[in-house]
């Protein structure tokens, strides 16, 4: 009897993960990618990590940073937010670093930076999920900068060589930097990044009317040996910064910062449509995992109306796959665009012909 009730009682509790839908098992993974609009600088700034001219005053920073793994863990200790502007050369970076006791140890480029504290910023500058670039530096202002083709998760390689030709990257202190007897305030970062050093295979990204992914990180050591926190402006929903699909999106307004102009914009697809392949993303990635090989049939994601709901009028949902290789397209009647995804976590959208 003892046995019966206990396996009676497994039953039980294994009917709401089977009941999952696509949404629920991958929630977490799924949250709305928060937004910052970029307007244009009206002066020339000096690079020398303070942010106080006037365009810095006016730029609006950005939600104070939140834990990795997203809603329902721990509030950070100390706050950080970014701002951004930009001109016809540059994307300007700043960030505040609250900091009650500044420290910095690594002085060789190109080393693990996040051995430090640091603050670090990832770019996806043609929105495709694929190369983009991560830029890190602790308090003294050393750089870590290096490419990525694509995500780890698919098999991505780095590029560590690579140096960002003319970046400006200072640091300022408001208190001691490695003064462990007196309390600090915070440090501010003020990066420049040309453009001529991040179009690569693709046109110039520095134009108005863009979206970029972007996502900054800050890796901060509360005890001597960790672990450490991550902190971050969008949550990726777990503890990993490789995960495009997860970044922000910034918009570049062809406006000066400060402008009383009403700038509306949204990413280019429905985050209804977005939500869902990405969560059909996922389900691949396990279903892999679990039995070196993709789903083939859509009919096995077990779609339910939690997922078609908000979808377009007339939305199609199709696959293509093999047992290494696969892609989701989804098509929008309305708009006559169909947007893909294929597993190496590369999406992109096209028109279609009516």
């Amino acid at each position: 009897m003892k046995k019966l009730i206990y396996t009676c009682l497994l039953a039980i509790t294994a009917l709401p993960a089977a009941s999952q839908s696509l949404f629920e098992k991958y929630e977490r993974f799924l949250t709305e990618p928060r937004t910052y609009t970029c307007f244009r600088t009206t002066e020339a700034l000096n690079i020398d990590g303070k942010l106080d001219e006037s365009s810095w005053l006016k730029a609006v920073p950005t939600e104070p940073f939140v834990d990795i793994s997203g809603e329902s863990f721990p509030t950070p200790k100390y706050e950080t937010t970014a701002k951004m502007l930009w001109d016809d050369d540059y994307l300007y970076i700043g960030a505040v670093l609250e900091e009650d006791n500044i420290k910095a140890k690594l002085t060789q480029r190109d080393t693990i930076i996040y051995y430090d504290n640091d603050f670090e910023v990832f770019i996806d500058p043609d929105n495709n999920g694929q190369g983009y670039f991560e830029f890190e530096t602790n308090a003294r202002g050393v750089l870590f900068d290096l490419i990525l083709d694509k995500p780890y998760r698919t098999g991505g390689s780095f590029l560590i060589p690579w140096d960002c030709k003319d970046i400006k990257l200072a640091i300022h202190h408001e208190g001691t930097l490695n003064n462990p007897t007196d309390k600090d305030k915070y440090w501010s970062v003020e990066m420049a990044i040309p453009h001529q050093a991040i179009t690569w295979n693709f046109e110039n990204p520095l134009k108005a009317g863009n979206i970029w992914r972007i996502n900054f990180s800050r890796v901060q050591w509360l005890k001597e040996k960790g672990p450490e926190e991550n902190w971050v402006w969008t949550p990726t929903g777990k503890v990993d910064m490789h995960m495009p699909d997860r970044w922000g999106y910034l918009y570049l307004a062809d406006s000066p910062v400060g402008s009383r102009i009403r700038v509306d914009w949204a990413p280019t697809c429905p985050s209804s449509i977005y939500k869902l392949m990405w969560a059909m993303f996922y389900a691949q990635l396990d279903a892999y995992a679990q039995n070196h090989s993709y789903q083939q049939s859509i009919d096995q994601f077990a779609i339910t109306d939690k997922e078609r709901e908000g979808l377009p009028t007339g939305t199609q949902i199709d696959l293509e796959a093999s047992p290494n290789l696969y892609r989701i397209s989804v098509t929008d009647p309305n708009t006559q665009t169909r947007y893909l995804l294929n597993n190496e976590g590369r999406f992109w959208s096209e028109k279609i012909s009516q």
